[in-house]
């Protein structure tokens, strides 16, 4: 916990499990409602709660690659629509050089969560997909020309 806060460790403990939960309730219906295969029967994607700035506030149980790419993909968000995130939103994105450094197939759907007109925070799952088209079967090509990608071997 982070001094001068002014929240006491009960509040705490109460707040951060509800947020485990909230993540983990999202990872449970991503699983439940998935058509792929990868996502099914692998488990190839994640979820989490990021705050108004694109910090993890919590993230699901699932796959732990994932863990370092959710504020470069939110922030990514808010960088390019600064001003202009409204309630209902829903940003769909995979640039690898953009959001975190994950290859292609990894598909970020994150959506701000409002009160009222105030920004509150983002919620956001990221989900490997089998093929999403490019140069090569799998859309992993490792003579990629550009800026540091990184490649996950399965």
């Amino acid at each position: 916990m982070t001094r001068g806060v002014g929240i006491d460790p009960v509040t705490f403990e109460v707040l951060q499990n509800a947020m485990a939960s909230v993540v983990d309730n999202m990872a449970l219906t991503v699983l439940r409602t998935a058509h792929s295969g990868v996502v099914k029967d692998a488990m190839d994607y994640s979820t989490a709660l990021c705050d108004r700035n694109g910090n993890v506030l919590a993230q699901g149980l699932t796959i732990v690659l994932h863990l370092g790419s959710f504020p470069d993909a939110v922030k990514a968000v808010i960088d390019r629509f600064h001003g202009n995130i409204n309630p209902g939103d829903v940003f769909i994105l995979n640039d690898p050089y953009l959001a975190g450094g994950i290859h292609l197939p990894d598909i970020y759907v994150i959506r701000p969560v409002f009160t009222g007109t105030e920004l509150e925070c983002f919620v956001g799952v990221v989900a490997h997909h089998t093929d999403v088209g490019g140069i090569v079967p799998g859309s992993v090509r490792t003579q990629c020309r550009g800026g540091i990608t990184s490649f996950l071997i399965y």
